[in-house]
């Protein structure tokens, strides 16, 4: 089979949550799996960061271990919220690597709990990309990236590259073209723009956020029940989408939190101030029970509540713009 490429990006900041989910990876793989990580990075990281993802070689024979330095390429683009400039690095992949035909993309703030050969073999086909539907684009969103219907629309958190196709079509170019534009979800909308029908649309399973799985509502609506069923019983890669990210929310609320926690303390960074905010195991690791405990807690009933009022002023804010 040989090894499996996954490229990710992050800076100094996101280097823990990267090792994390690098770990994540590692611990879920078969026996005879091989990954080899491809870091991008603007600069050189500390060599104490170097070293912990180091630990990954000695730890899993066979394992890969590179980081690839973009420079201040990409510095002027647009930036909002709390995403990085990092997160645009990935549209320069099939530059970075010529001689990958294909990759994996994985975001930083996630947690993989399969192996990932599956996904590795999805056939994708004569398309560009392949990803997850992202279920909550609206209107104003879809059409503002030039695509027809939000169905079209996939998550940049997991992405298959088919990288000689992208480059034989010279993408990159009009990728970088499109940076400064001022895209409000950034790299993802600009992928979803150029890409559009030519990307190959994966199972929930391979992509599942969370605000999705804690509203079975949503989920119904933009999901068969057979998938969903399928992503909750057979989870390949959970995402914590969103600003609240488990390395800064120590609440019960913020569901599965212990299923990141578990994985950062068990990782080279072994993170563990956290177990002073989370007893882990205390919730049933199947994503049925834990979305139910989740939301009948107090703490998250009372976290859901607190947060709403915010939520409703930034959405007036914008609108009076």
């Amino acid at each position: 089979m040989g090894i499996i490429p996954i490229v990710m990006a992050f800076d100094e900041k996101y280097a823990m949550p990267a090792c994390v989910t690098v770990y994540s990876a590692l611990r879920s793989k078969k026996e005879k799996t091989l990954y080899a990580f491809y870091f991008l990075v603007r600069t050189s990281m500390p060599i104490d960061v170097i070293e912990k993802f180091d630990k990954f070689v000695e730890l899993y024979p066979g394992t890969e271990i590179e980081f690839a330095i973009v420079g201040e390429r990409l510095d002027d683009a647009f930036i909002s919220r709390h995403i990085s400039k990092e997160s645009y690095y990935r549209l320069l992949i099939p530059e970075l690597f010529p001689k990958l035909d294909k990759c994996l993309y994985l975001d930083v703030d996630l947690i993989i709990c399969d192996d990932l050969t599956e996904l590795w073999n999805y056939e994708i086909g004569n398309n560009l990309l392949a990803g997850v539907k992202n279920k909550e684009c609206g209107k104003k969103r879809y059409r503002a990236v030039g695509i027809s219907s939000p169905d079209q629309y996939i998550s940049a958190g997991v992405l298959i590259f088919n990288l000689k196709a992208i480059r034989d079509e010279n993408l990159t170019s009009r990728f970088l073209k499109l940076v400064t534009q001022g895209y409000e979800y950034h790299d993802q909308d600009i992928l979803n723009k150029e890409c559009n029908k030519r990307i190959k649309y994966l199972p929930l399973k391979y992509n599942i956020p969370l605000c999705e799985i804690t509203n079975n509502k949503l989920l119904k609506t933009n999901y068969l029940q057979s998938e969903i069923e399928d992503a909750i019983s057979n989870p390949v890669i959970i995402h914590y989408i969103g600003r609240e990210k488990p390395w800064n929310i120590h609440d019960d609320y913020a569901f599965l939190l212990h299923l990141w926690y578990q994985a950062a303390l068990e990782s080279p960074y072994q993170y563990d101030h956290i177990a002073q905010n989370i007893l882990i195991g205390r919730h049933d690791n199947t994503l049925i029970q834990t979305a139910s405990d989740a939301r009948n807690t107090l703490s998250y009933k009372i976290g859901s509540i607190i947060t709403f009022i915010p939520r409703v002023l930034m959405k007036l804010f914008k609108g009076l713009k």
